[in-house]
């Protein structure tokens, strides 16, 4: 399951929330069901991700109840009538911007936090065992908010809007959406015959388009410069371009290199952000504040901190804001012990999803490996488990 390591900073949040309703069992007989990514199609030897809905389209006739199986760090938000999945994301993504701070973090972006609200259910109560199903009327937000660990068990939704055209999309992942098209109470939906045909051929086209991705962003791109040295253009991470099929890896994973060259890394993906972070994980993808001007850092109640909790401000629980990690703008490294840390890096289109300003990451990040001594320099992203490379350095003859 792919959960980023930044989950167990929020994780707290929601597992604080409160929970109501009656407790009942559901069916034995399950709904039609969605699926939030598919971990299972990832073919053997990758570290991919589908930001996508299998299937994207469902229909239904009111009265009916659905499920979403949510196999990573998604949300399944249903949205009243007549809203987009664009505007949710403006309104409700999972990143605001930082208003009160116009400071920049060590690596040069502005300020940006995370809405901790677009991660809760909406509303509480309701969708998953023991708790009774939710009910869309399609004049409200019904939302799963994410999961922090492992599949608790399907959200389950009794669907009773008038017939129309309904959007369903992930509060996290821009571009992940769906359609949910409610018929007459009478009249005959998607069959379980029907989602099994549409859920294999949409597999297979995002499996293929994903091959195809991550075949194009191994290539390096080399720029020689008139005293010797090359800067290396390479990828951390990589996307179809629909962002449904997403290459969790550094690309090449051990790029060969001479001391004094350069490597410069890309993140197009439009719906996943990235970190480069030598030498290892540095707990350094979230900044939790105490409010001021300027902010400043909240106080760790033991190191290393593991969630919110483990902060405090003028002694109260919690931070006041966790931000998106800045870096430490070291973009010089010498030797594998060198911390070096990008901060946060995504194409301009994740940020402009949320309304976030583009100053808000980085495009490029690059490092310079200049008099580095020979050897194997490690990294990795600190937001997706398993996304790590190896930069190998040799000494210029």
């Amino acid at each position: 399951m792919r959960v980023p390591r930044w989950a167990r900073m929020l994780a707290v949040l929601f597992l604080a929330a409160p929970l109501l309703g009656p407790s009942q069992v559901l069916a034995a007989d399950p709904p039609l069901t969605i699926t939030a990514d598919m971990p299972s199609a990832v073919p053997a030897g990758h570290n991919w991700g589908f930001d996508d809905f299998f299937p994207r389209t469902l229909s239904v006739p009111t009265g009916a109840t659905i499920q979403f199986a949510i196999e990573g760090f998604h949300t399944a938000t249903l949205l009243p009538a007549g809203v987009t999945a664009a505007a949710d994301s403006l309104a409700a993504g999972l990143v605001t911007n930082d208003a009160d701070d116009s400071g920049t973090n060590p690596n040069g972006t502005t300020h940006s936090e995370f809405s901790v609200p677009s991660t809760l259910p909406q509303p509480f109560g309701c969708g998953t065992a023991p708790q009774p199903p939710c009910t869309f009327d399609g004049t409200s937000v019904v939302s799963s908010g994410v999961g922090f660990g492992p599949p608790a068990g399907p959200f389950v939704v009794q669907v009773t809007a008038s017939p129309g055209a309904y959007t369903f999309h992930c509060r996290v992942h821009p571009g992940m959406e769906g359609r949910l098209n409610v018929l007459s109470a009478s009249a005959q939906g998607t069959t379980p015959a029907e989602l099994a045909t549409a859920v294999s051929s949409q597999v297979a086209a995002d499996v293929h388009a994903g091959q195809v991705a991550e075949a194009q962003a191994r290539a390096v791109s080399p720029r020689l410069h008139p005293n010797g040295t090359i800067t290396w253009t390479m990828h951390a991470g990589a996307s179809s371009p629909d962002g449904h099929t997403v290459i969790l890896e550094m690309l090449p994973f051990n790029l060969h290199i001479r001391s004094g060259d350069s490597v410069r890394w890309l993140s197009p993906t439009p719906n996943e952000p990235h970190t480069v972070t030598f030498p290892h994980e540095l707990f350094s993808d979230l900044a939790p504040l105490c409010e001021g001007t300027p902010d400043t850092p909240a106080i760790p109640l033991h190191i290393p901190p593991q969630s919110p909790a483990d902060f405090t401000c003028g002694g109260q629980p919690f931070p006041d804001e966790v931000e998106l990690g800045g870096g430490n703008g070291v973009n010089i490294v010498t030797s594998p012990s060198t911390v070096s840390d990008s901060g946060i890096v995504s194409s301009a289109a994740l940020l402009q999803a949320f309304g976030v300003p583009t100053t808000a990451s980085l495009r490029t990040w690059t490092v310079h490996f200049t008099g580095a001594q020979a050897g194997v320099y490690t990294y990795l992203c600190q937001i997706h488990p398993g996304m790590e490379g190896k930069v190998t350095v040799v000494r210029r003859s």
